[in-house]
């Protein structure tokens, strides 16, 4: 139960902290490179392919890798089980992977298939071309040659190199793993890219990551390398393989590096190639069962206890105090799940935050004078052996205050505890309800969620309407036209029954202004008698209506003019006036 425990830990409890260094954060500039429109991924365009042997010349018994890459998704390729090759070329082991590439201004998807290729017979070899399925479409593989000679003074076969800090692990014990790419001739380092460790049973730590550049012993000399370093952590018993896998990226690292020595970076294009790693054989124990002490929650490494602290050591009865605590460790392999907050029946303890190394205790009796021992222990991997690191007990100080010596039973299960007992009655009723039946069981409440719906339906449908007039401007003027019409009309009325001749003018050629401006479309102050008569028909042009409207638009005009206006008659004309309106507004 303990061990399942452990993983339980390890994996659910995702924000863990590190006690020797906290998580990184993510650069301004990485979040804002974020926020930038990225190329387009193409996938349509036709899928090429290359294979080739590295290195294509070889002595009989050196390994040389054949490596074939396809212009599409790994999903999408239909790969053969067997490669159809001379029956002297022996394939060993095999890796394959994807990596995305920026092709122009498009990213395009790059599958690479790679095998260990050995033969201790010379000669000229050639794998022939096959074809393979990507989608809907027909890949052809190029033939690769390989030649097997006696003496070779070429390069040896790039691979990756795999170190580990341990190989002798036990359950839950954290350690490092490095994936190594030496440099080539002249020192030119390449990046890798998509770095993968195959094997299963494993944890890695994806905060744990460090790329640099270092000097390592290869071959006999020191070599400049490109290390991919990661911490991981096992998560099952027994014997198990790790291998690595990853793609050559030429200049492209990726994000910051740490490089020391002389190196020559290359520079062009990266051309992507995917190499692997011989695997490696780790032994991972499980955790001994005697000797655990209790508080245990994988806590791996040799820890310090720093000396908790107390935020007031005087509090009352239900006042919250604060137990600050710290683990040193003296790697940064170690991750921490903090202690679990123990039963008290003096005080209720709430564990902080993750990350925040702290409890917050709440004394519920003024009989408490410490703080309850909070049990904590490690497993040392170097002695094989658990140790101690609970948190003392601390003195405090509780006072009363005039409240209840105890507030709260925190731990109901246990013993010698007062029976509980209700309350004395109320001396008041308190309120009163007309009906026991839940208010879903009443008949309104159902009409109250048919109300949200017809208010969509009405807003819906003013927002149907609203659109329509949007479309049809003309239905509004006509219809604001018809409103201020029948306004001006009341005050046409209103001027004749006061036998007021300028305001009669004054409210005639307003009104007919209202009524023509629709149809033009355009304001009603710029309307003139000239379009008032083209609505109307040559025999009322001719006609009273035609005089009518040519005498009111030249009585309105009066005011621009020099010369007086005779305005006498004009009060007669109140009847062809009215009937001139009345067309008008027909043709609104």
């Amino acid at each position: 139960m303990k061990l399942l425990r452990f993983i339980y830990s390890l994996q659910l409890l995702a924000p863990l902290f590190v006690c020797a260094q906290a998580p990184p954060q993510i650069p301004a500039a990485a979040l804002a490179q974020l926020q930038v429109a990225q190329p387009l991924v193409d996938v349509s365009s036709p899928a090429t392919a290359t294979a080739e042997f590295d290195p294509p010349v070889v002595r009989a018994g050196e390994k040389t890798f054949y490596h074939v890459s396809v212009g599409a998704t790994q999903n999408s390729i239909e790969w053969p089980a067997e490669i159809s090759a001379p029956a002297e070329l022996n394939f060993g082991a095999a890796a394959r992977g994807e990596v995305t590439r920026l092709d122009g201004s498009r990213f395009r998807p790059l599958t690479a298939f790679a095998y260990e290729v050995t033969t201790s017979v010379t000669g000229h070899f050639t794998v022939s071309n096959f074809v393979v399925t990507a989608g809907e479409q027909r890949v052809e593989i190029p033939a690769a040659s390989l030649d097997v000679v006696e003496t070779n003074a070429g390069p040896p076969a790039r691979r990756l190199l795999l170190e580990v800090s341990e190989t002798n692990l036990f359950f839950g014990q954290p350690f490092r793993v490095r994936a190594l790419l030496p440099a080539a001739a002249g020192n030119q380092i390449e990046a890798l890219r998509d770095v993968q460790f195959n094997g299963s049973g494993f944890m890695t730590d994806k905060f744990a990551t460090r790329a640099s550049i270092e000097n390592i012993s290869h071959g006999g000399q020191s070599r400049p390398a490109y290390v991919h370093e990661v911490v991981m952590t096992p998560l099952t018993a027994g014997p198990m393989n790790i291998s690595a896998q990853a793609f050559t990226a030429g200049r492209d690292f990726g994000g910051p590096i740490v490089i020391s020595g002389q190196v020559t970076i290359p520079g062009g294009p990266p051309k992507y190639i995917l190499l692997f790693s011989a695997p490696l054989q780790l032994n991972v124990r499980p955790l001994p069962t005697d000797g655990e002490l209790p508080g245990f929650t994988g806590a791996m490494g040799k820890f310090i206890t720093d000396k908790p602290l107390l935020s007031t050591n005087r509090v009352r009865v239900g006042e919250p105090l604060r137990l600050k605590f710290n683990f040193n460790a003296g790697t940064n392999l170690v991750r921490l799940v903090p202690p679990s907050a123990p039963r008290s029946r003096e005080w209720q303890i709430i564990a902080g935050k993750p990350g925040q190394n702290l409890f917050t205790l709440i004394p519920l009796t003024d009989e408490a004078t410490n703080t309850p021992a909070i049990p904590f222990c490690a497993f040392d991997p170097v002695v094989k052996t658990y140790y101690d690191l609970t948190i003392p007990a601390l003195p405090v100080t509780v006072m009363n205050d005039g409240l209840p010596v105890q507030l709260a039973a925190w731990n109901a299960d246990e013993k010698n505890l007062a029976p509980l007992k209700l309350s004395a009655l109320a001396e008041a009723p308190g309120k009163s309800m007309a009906s026991l039946k839940p208010l879903q069981k009443q008949g309104w409440f159902v009409v109250l969620q048919i109300v949200p719906v017809l208010g969509f339906i009405v807003l819906w449908r003013w927002d149907e309407r609203r659109r329509f007039l949007e479309a049809h401007p003309e239905i509004v003027r006509r219809r604001k036209a018809l409103r201020d019409l029948c306004i001006e009309k009341k005050k046409l009325q209103a001027a004749i029954a006061a036998g007021d001749l300028e305001k009669f003018v004054m409210h005639a050629a307003t009104a007919m202004r209202i009524a023509v401006a629709p149809h033009f479309p355009a304001a009603a102050r710029a309307m003139v008698g000239g379009d008032v008569l083209s609505l109307l028909d040559e025999r009322q042009q001719g006609g009273r209506e035609g005089v009518a409207v040519r005498k009111i638009f030249a009585a309105a005009d009066a005011q621009f003019s020099r010369s007086p206006q005779s305005t006498a008659d004009l009060m007669s004309l109140r009847a062809d006036v009215a009937a001139t309106l009345q067309t008008l507004e027909e043709k609104l």
